[in-house]
């Protein structure tokens, strides 16, 4: 596979790695050349739902000359396999599934989850924080934008889980995109997600909105120990701001880092912001 960074700073491999149940995921990593770099903790991505690496790539090209990068790409992705001879259903997609499957592939790449520092967005972010609470994953810190308290589906995308996957590409057209420009302000991530809709694998579409529309992350919060920075914008349209500042309010050792926009996060000028955090979590 070819690197999607193009970068020189880092050595690439994509590869398929297996995650929990069978199920193999789409794992693209760089190692710095630098060899001071090579040796820092690793940073884990994992992307939001549906998410395509081309929307990280101003963030990736940066980090990856500094840490070690893993970017995980979650079940309902285009190139995750399930296993041979399995029929998908719904539940493959609910949550604590992906968080299992974080946790086997991490391990399956030689890491140990405690030992790395945590990236992740959207539904990504949520997965940690119930990986985390169901004890099926551990983090040294997770720094998590955007988390999904719940999903609240429009309900034109409700209606829609009840039909043939094949009627979700004119729908996504007629309705999904339309909506969405019109619902984002910011350029940045209207244009995001307008690629990601087009691109996404509409039949596990359909079997993640299904698996995911009754879930809710507020039993148990408070058991979560780990460090965690719930970095929100007040800007952002997609995400429920006050569910995210309720979450940081919740968490043992929650903090809330406020950004300019959701598309801030995903450009290189955040890093520095996560860098200064895990070092204060650290001297803590």
């Amino acid at each position: 596979m070819e690197d999607p960074l193009g970068t020189n700073s880092s050595s690439f491999e994509g590869r398929m790695v297996q995650g929990a149940d069978g199920w193999l995921l789409n794992v693209l990593s760089w190692i710095p050349e630098d060899s001071e770099a090579a040796n820092k903790r690793p940073i884990i991505v994992i992307p939001g739902w549906t998410s395509v690496v081309d929307g990280w790539t101003p963030l990736l090209e940066e980090w990856v000359k500094h840490r070690p990068v893993y970017y995980i790409e979650t079940r309902e992705k285009n190139f995750t396999k399930s296993p041979k001879g399995h029929k998908e259903k719904s539940a493959d997609y609910a949550i604590p599934n992906h968080s299992r499957d974080m946790d086997a592939v991490v391990r399956n790449l030689n890491l140990n989850p405690a030992d790395c520092d945590w990236f992740a967005s959207s539904l990504g972010s949520t997965s940690v924080i119930e990986g985390i609470k169901k004890q099926n994953l551990e983090v040294n810190s997770a720094f998590l934008l955007a988390p999904n308290a719940e999903f609240r589906f429009p309900w034109w995308m409700v209606i829609m889980t009840s039909m043939p996957w094949w009627f979700y590409p004119p729908m996504m057209r007629a309705i999904a995109i339309p909506y969405m420009k019109w619902k984002v302000k910011e350029q940045g991530q209207k244009k995001r997600y307008t690629r990601t809709m087009k691109n996404a694998d509409m039949r596990r579409l359909k079997l993640s909105t299904k698996a995911n529309r009754a879930f809710s992350i507020w039993p148990d919060l408070e058991t979560v120990k780990a460090p965690i920075a719930i970095c929100v914008a007040e800007s952002d349209a997609l995400h429920a701001h006050d569910d995210a500042l309720k979450i940081a309010e919740i968490l043992p050792r929650g903090e809330v880092v406020e950004v300019p926009s959701n598309q801030f996060a995903h450009e290189a000028e955040v890093i520095p912001i996560i860098e200064d955090w895990i070092k204060r979590v650290e001297s803590k």
